[in-house]
């Protein structure tokens, strides 16, 4: 049986390409033929697309394009080396007007995880709820995601409609769940990211040291999101803990009073992670990679408006880790490490039901 996986896997996101990486290599685990379909998604390959200067019609934007050119030129080939030495990709590009022909050489398709039901963040494309097949025994869902704790007004009927004729769905977070279950009064269940499906060993192989090492202890900040007091509360840690701080930058500014970090391979973002004495995050997969790596981290949500944040609580919330979370530049757990045998104990468990989730639902003919 051949497997074919539809997700976020084209872009310069450590979360999406490890998340992507994780589910692969368990369904290979579980001793299937298996591979990312590589479908070109219009609104997330603009997104994470280099554009040409002559493209950019914005002063401000085409000097930001300018300072940021060479890091994100180096960023997206590191990225393409991952795909390319890490993972298994489709020969064959797939479009919205030819996804269709994929059904003739998988016979199965899984979509997940990421927020890949975010019709925001895929430019309102249902592809990702697999509505090109039509057989419901051929398409699962694992560790879907809205990204949102409540669907827009604007895709409510679209999304009711997209999911009806799905009967295989697991989703990422309990605000999915429930979304889902009000909306088709139909029973899903919640099971892991993939990133945690697998150990700290598993990763291990795709360690690569960066150049540019710290031999101190240091603080790993990873920003995804524009939270408030982050780099605020990463600067105090730093002084009270006497760590330097690795700052995975993408931006064209430069923070002071840490090392500025461009263009890191996924290789080196896991070895800063594995070598960082704490880790401060604002990314859903920086807290799932630092629960892996048993890390004492520390996270912030996003407090704007339509933010992504559900996933992250409903991960500390399974593992009862919601008192790292960063409040008003603060943190009482700074002199507590994370007891992670507690931690470890839940985790194993819901490891189990959501590879029994796979282990079911792709035997079923």
């Amino acid at each position: 049986m051949k497997i074919g996986i539809l997700t976020y896997h084209d872009t310069t996101n450590y979360g999406a390409a490890l998340q992507a990486y994780a589910l692969e290599r368990k369904i290979q685990d579980l001793g299937y033929d298996v591979e990312i379909i590589d479908y070109k998604c219009e609104a997330v390959t603009n997104r994470y697309r280099i554009k040409k200067l002559r493209e950019i019609k914005n002063v401000k934007e085409l000097i930001k394009t300018i300072l940021t050119r060479k890091t994100n030129i180096k960023l997206k080939e590191q990225f393409e080396r991952f795909k390319s030495n890490s993972q298994k990709i489709s020969k064959k590009s797939y479009y919205k007007n030819d996804i269709v022909d994929c059904l003739n050489i998988y016979d199965k398709i899984i979509v997940g995880s990421d927020q890949v039901w975010n019709l925001d963040l895929s430019g309102n494309d249902e592809t990702y709820f697999l509505n090109f097949i039509k057989d419901p025994k051929r398409k699962i869902a694992y560790a879907a995601s809205f990204g949102y704790s409540q669907i827009p007004p604007r895709y409510i009927e679209k999304t009711k409609k997209c999911l009806e004729n799905m009967e295989n769905i697991s989703i990422r977070e309990i605000q999915g769940k429930e979304l889902i279950e009000k909306l088709l009064n139909k029973k899903v269940e919640v099971v892991l990211d993939p990133t945690l499906l697998l150990e700290k060993e598993d990763y291990i192989n795709l360690v690569e040291k960066p150049k540019k090492t710290c031999n101190k202890n240091f603080i790993l900040l990873y920003k995804m999101s524009d939270t408030p007091t982050l780099m605020k509360f990463a600067r105090k840690l730093a002084k009270e803990t006497k760590c330097k701080i690795i700052y995975l930058n993408h931006s064209y500014k430069n923070q002071l009073w840490m090392d500025n970090i461009r263009g890191a391979s996924v290789g080196e973002f896991i070895w800063y992670l594995e070598n960082a004495k704490y880790v401060v995050t604002s990314s859903f997969h920086g807290v799932a990679m630092s629960i892996i790596f048993k890390k004492n981290f520390f996270y912030e949500l996003d407090n704007s408006n339509g933010n992504s944040n559900s996933r992250t609580k409903s991960l500390v919330e399974l593992l009862h880790l919601q008192n790292r979370e960063i409040i008003d530049a603060k943190n009482n757990e700074i002199n507590n490490s994370i007891q992670y045998d507690m931690v470890n104990k839940t985790l194993i468990e819901e490891r189990k039901k959501s590879i029994d989730f796979l282990t079911r639902n792709l035997t079923t003919n």
